[in-house]
């Protein structure tokens, strides 16, 4: 895992809607990386999957100049797996009766729609082959929109996974995903 490979993991953890928004979830992390950067001085490679990847693609598009304490360029790297990042269609479905979102409160929270990241920085948008079409959708059109806006961007879709089975295959030790996530997140600590 990263551990052997010379990498510090740290995993938060956040409050849940419907007890907070999802903009309040969003804050969370950006404290949270903010507190990592007071006490280690590195910049991170932020990675999650699912909702961690939404918040991933949210802390790589942050603008960190207005936060106190922390550089403009907290976070350079991303790898985000199976996320959503246009929350829109959640608007439509059950669940949001506990996610609570309007069109225009799902729009607030989607990266997709946030001005991109600056061009220096790289974003791996992860995903299953057999995962539904609209996972595909958004995590291919997230890299390509980055892309095209100067970012360093990949999409990868990872062959016989699916929602819950690609993390398996992010996460293995002897794996390309891994020794990828390893390089970026060393980059990382270098810079």
């Amino acid at each position: 895992g990263l551990n052997a490979r010379g990498v510090s993991v740290a995993i938060p953890s956040y409050d849940h809607c419907p007890q907070v928004s999802v903009a309040d979830i969003i804050e969370e992390m950006r404290r949270f990386l903010a507190v990592l950067w007071q006490k280690t001085g590195q910049h991170p490679l932020v990675m999650g999957h699912s909702a961690g990847g939404h918040l991933t693609a949210c802390m790589l598009a942050t603008d960190w100049s207005g936060i106190d304490d922390v550089p403009e360029d907290l976070v350079r790297r991303a790898f985000a797996v199976s996320g959503i990042y246009d929350l829109t269609p959640i608007c439509k479905v059950s669940v949001n009766e506990d996610i609570r979102l309007t069109e225009e409160s799902a729009r607030a929270v989607s990266p997709l729609f946030w001005t991109p990241p600056p061009a220096d920085r790289e974003l791996v948008a992860a995903v299953g082959g057999l995962e539904s079409a609209e996972f595909r959708r958004q995590s291919r059109e997230l890299a390509e929109t980055w892309g095209k806006a100067g970012l360093t961007t990949d999409y990868v879709e990872i062959p016989d996974a699916n929602h819950f089975t690609v993390v398996n295959a992010v996460i293995d030790p002897e794996g390309p995903y891994m020794a990828r996530i390893a390089d970026m997140a060393l980059a990382c600590a270098r810079s």
